[in-house]
């Protein structure tokens, strides 16, 4: 028990447990941070090229993507690699005409882009990962390709030779 000065069976006070306790805990913190594999990391990457398409881009955008630009996902803050390829074509859309038929439209302003760009990250069955998001295909995300802002769905993932 504690006596009238504190101390536990006349010998260790409660602080000089409370020392001793708390340098255990910062040891073992320190030797599991230390001592345990890194898990937070992305292990075995590989590089990918991964394709995304948009139906109907301004093309005041469409003017301004470039081979080389980066591309970032700002919504998980992951930088999926840089552009290889831009094809474009026309622009389309989908509608409903006064007779209730679905119908193409092809806007004038507006082309159809399928962006290709080269990153690393981990392939799998079920997709991409990249700094702890999967990415496959048929994901729709809004991505930054240079000062381009898109709205594109991921459209082709292979492996890169």
């Amino acid at each position: 028990m504690i006596d009238k000065n504190g101390k536990i069976g006349g010998k260790v006070s409660i602080i000089d447990l409370l020392i001793v306790l708390i340098l255990l805990a910062a040891l073992a913190f320190v030797g599991y941070r230390f001592l345990t594999k890194d898990r937070s990391g992305i292990v075995n990457t590989q590089k990918y090229y991964l394709s995304m398409t948009g139906a109907e881009v301004p093309n005041y955008v469409v003017d301004n993507l470039e081979v080389g630009a980066r591309v970032f996902d700002d919504t998980e803050n992951n930088v999926l690699g840089y552009v290889t390829d831009v094809q474009t074509g026309r622009g389309y859309h989908y509608d409903v005409d006064k007779n209730g038929e679905t119908v193409a439209l092809f806007p004038d302003d507006s082309s159809s882009v399928v962006i290709t760009c080269q990153g690393e990250g981990t392939l799998d069955a079920n997709g991409l990962l990249i700094g702890g998001t999967r990415y496959a295909i048929g994901h729709t995300f809004v991505v930054y390709v240079g000062d381009c802002k898109l709205y594109l769905r991921i459209s082709g993932l292979t492996p890169a030779a």
